[in-house]
């Protein structure tokens, strides 16, 4: 497998394809198999490039807080180190947060924008969720979740109501051996509860609110009526404050639509970059 030696930490990466670069942006806690529907269609169509952020899968952590615009300096590095001078940019949930950051401090980089199931700050996000759904476990208090490093069967009770976040119920049900193999796959990693929790204090300090009219680039904003996690009311923020945007909201899907509903989303996505949308 290839690894980006970039500044302070080792990146796994994977390139599919040949074509224009389509740089897919895993969200919280996800390594870049959360890709596995998306790289089979879009390597027809583009050079597709997958990673995972730092501290996830084979990707080296680093000490110290992670920040959002952080992970956004990591991407640019990648692109750097692949010689890649500009790209589609397509991110999901924390990775929307990332992508966010490029497109504003990186004009140049990027060719179109796609932003799924992703909030320009995360007022209805993760950090609220958890602290109702998981009330009588943490006091109702949202720095016990972040600071649960040490209290593993804690963790994995808080990971189970993520999922429920995320996905549907049918879906979990459906899946449920491959959900399971891949969180004892993530869990399996000694620093993945650090890095998740890093990714979760990342979260909660985002805020492109005021800055999303810098975002140049034609820009497609994807989200669930359904999702659970980040209101849909999101993309409709997004989709104002972005210049050269549009919004589209899949309806009976929730969070995760890139897996529950891979073909309505690759063929969205598809249709936008091509210029058909």
């Amino acid at each position: 497998m290839p690894f980006a030696e970039l500044d302070d930490f080792k990146m796994c990466y994977y390139v599919f394809g040949e074509g224009e670069p389509l740089i897919l942006i895993s969200g919280l806690g996800m390594d870049n198999t959360t890709w596995i529907y998306q790289v089979p269609f879009f390597k027809d169509f583009f050079k597709v490039i997958i990673f995972d952020n730092r501290g996830i899968g084979r990707s080296s952590r680093t000490l110290g807080p992670y920040t959002i615009k952080m992970m956004a300096e990591d991407v640019i590095k990648l692109m750097e180190y692949l010689n890649i001078k500009n790209a589609h940019v397509l991110g999901s949930s924390m990775g929307g947060m990332i992508a966010q950051e490029i497109a504003i401090n990186h004009p140049l980089r990027v060719n179109k924008l796609v932003l799924c199931s992703t909030s320009p700050k995360p007022r209805r996000l993760l950090l609220r969720k958890l602290s109702e759904g998981l009330r009588d476990l943490l006091n109702d208090e949202i720095e016990d979740v972040i600071n649960i490093d040490s209290k593993r069967e804690l963790f994995e009770k808080a990971i189970s109501y993520i999922l429920l976040q995320v996905f549907s119920r049918d879906f979990l049900k459906e899946n449920r051996k491959l959900v399971e193999e891949t969180m004892r796959r993530y869990l399996s990693n000694p620093y993945y509860i650090e890095t998740f929790l890093k990714q979760v204090r990342a979260i909660r300090w985002h805020n492109t609110l005021d800055r999303l009219n810098l975002i140049e680039v034609e820009t497609l904003v994807l989200a669930g009526d359904k999702d659970r996690l980040v209101s849909p009311e999101n993309a409709k923020i997004l989709a104002e404050r972005i210049p050269s945007s549009k919004v589209i909201v899949f309806e009976n899907i929730g969070h995760a639509m890139h897996l529950e509903s891979p073909e309505k989303f690759n063929k969205t996505v598809l249709n936008f970059l091509r210029g058909s949308t």
